[in-house]
């Protein structure tokens, strides 16, 4: 903080004065989260490819799908839907660009129009990776637009049922949020385990996928020693076998026959086999880490030793791909003797069984459409290079919303308003000039320009609700929409 304080802003050009004020802002927030550290038990950790380590989650097989819009150019966040399920909650781009958080559902065999899940969980940044709770009442999502520390954010929201909305978005704080990525959160559930991803002390090809004891009130501390902090973040496994219950983590395996004995002996080289390379790449990434704490006349013996550790991985990386080929040959034969069905096979890939926890890569489903949500009116706002305040404040009858801009003590200038038009002005019982723009007959409509909006220079823009041209709680306006 320090060091970008000492930056002088006036000589910085907009894009820059703004890429360091938002520097400053998140590395106060990331200040203010060690007041409220967490010390969760972790019980493991291991490293996937970026692509497909959500396959290695204790979820159902088949449930994760290729993103829903062939046209989303975003490769990565595809979507998880089990069969059968009648309500999907998926991350897409919304009107502004921006990767928002959709719901749609089927409560009568007929799937509704996808709808933007709410201000509380929306942000000018991009919401990735939501899943929700067994029970439903609490959405768990990553977002780089919320109040974080930086890169993505790991989140919890809970279900209103008063209000019938997801609640404020609350971070989850040290160590589950870091400066690096931290995404895809998961409550295995028997009720053992948390699990996410992060791409902290790991190549930008790669994340840790971290499994913890589940706390669901962890204790909070404050931690200000640097060096504790970077232990903590670190979230190292601790060695102790009698905290690991493998049984909860691996999906069921295929029959145990006489046929099948050479494919389990070639299943526990590759379990062996993986879990060495495993060690290996662990003692690469402490080997690095030292790098960069390290003096300079240090450096040249630990880069010699990750390079020897490189030297090692490469032949059991070998070893590996042919003992797996071996394995897909064998089950090859299995499906065409129809020992398994396909869906039971799914080429699973074992992880981490020699350090007790056991990841189980299930398969991927296949791509699944949704139709992009309905446009239920055309804007009625627009942008130029000079906007304009309305003439006529009226609203009309009946149930309206809009887009709430900003609110101060005095008239507004026209460059304060971004070139929208028309602008309407309120001039509320406290004696501040409330400015808003647009009317929508839905809070669904209002939503889906609400992040177009606050891009053009009104980050605290909020909907705002009317009837018969009097305020009324955004909450109460959309019971009444709904009847």
């Amino acid at each position: 903080l320090e060091a970008y304080f000492m930056v002088p802003a006036a000589a910085l050009d907009p894009d820059n004065a703004a890429r360091l004020e938002g520097k400053i802002s998140r590395s106060q927030n990331a200040l203010n989260m060690t007041e409220f550290c967490a010390k969760p038990h972790v019980v493991a950790r291991q490293r996937f490819s970026r692509k497909d380590f959500f396959l290695f989650y204790p979820l159902k097989n088949q449930a994760w799908h290729p993103s829903p819009n062939p046209l989303d150019s975003i490769a990565g966040f595809p979507t998880y839907f089990p069969k059968g399920d009648s309500l999907v909650v998926y991350s897409a781009p919304d009107r502004s660009g921006s990767r928002s958080l959709y719901m749609t559902h089927n409560p009568d065999s007929a799937w509704r129009s996808p709808a933007l899940l709410g201000e509380n969980v929306l942000s000018t940044g991009s919401e990735v990776f939501p899943i929700l709770s067994a029970d439903g009442k609490t959405l768990y999502f990553a977002s780089d637009g919320l109040y974080g520390m930086g890169g993505y954010d790991l989140y919890s929201s809970a279900w209103d049922s008063e209000n019938e909305c997801w609640g404020e978005a609350v971070n989850l704080g040290f160590p589950f949020s870091s400066p690096s990525d931290d995404f895809l959160l998961v409550n295995t559930d028997d009720g053992k385990y948390t699990l996410f991803a992060s791409n902290r002390d790991c190549s930008r090809d790669s994340v840790y996928i971290y499994v913890l004891e589940y706390g669901d009130e962890l204790k909070r501390e404050a931690v200000r020693d640097p060096e504790l902090l970077r232990d903590l973040a670190s979230l190292r496994p601790v060695e102790d076998p009698s905290r690991i219950d493998a049984d909860s983590a691996v999906s069921e395996g295929i029959p145990g026959n006489d046929d099948t004995r050479l494919y389990m002996s070639k299943m526990a080289s590759s379990r062996a086999l993986r879990d060495s390379v495993y060690r290996r790449e662990r003692e690469v990434d402490l080997l690095r880490e030292q790098l960069g704490r390290s003096r300079e006349d240090a450096t040249a013996s630990i880069t010699a030793a990750i390079l020897e550790k490189e030297a090692e991985l490469t032949p059991l990386r070998e070893q590996l791909e042919q003992l797996n080929k071996e394995i897909r040959s064998i089950e090859s034969a299995f499906l065409r003797s129809g020992v398994v069905e396909a869906g039971d096979m799914a080429e699973r890939e074992v992880v981490g069984a020699a350090l007790g926890y056991t990841f189980s890569k299930n398969s991927l489903g296949g791509r699944i459409k949704i139709r992009p949500p309905r446009e239920e009116s055309r804007p009625t706002f627009r942008v130029s290079p000079v906007g304009r305040f309305s003439q006529d404040n009226t609203l009309p009858a009946g149930l309206v919303y809009q887009i709430e801009l900003f609110s101060q003590p005095r008239h507004a200038s026209l460059d304060q308003i971004h070139g929208l038009s028309p602008v309407y002005e309120r001039l509320g019982s406290n004696l501040r000039y409330t400015y808003l723009v647009g009317l929508f007959p839905s809070y669904n409509s209002a939503l889906e320009q609400l992040n177009y909006i606050r891009k053009l220079g009104f980050p605290e823009a909020r909907v705002a609700a009317f009837r018969d041209g009097r305020p009324l709680s955004v909450g109460a306006a959309r019971k009444l929409e709904k009847r």
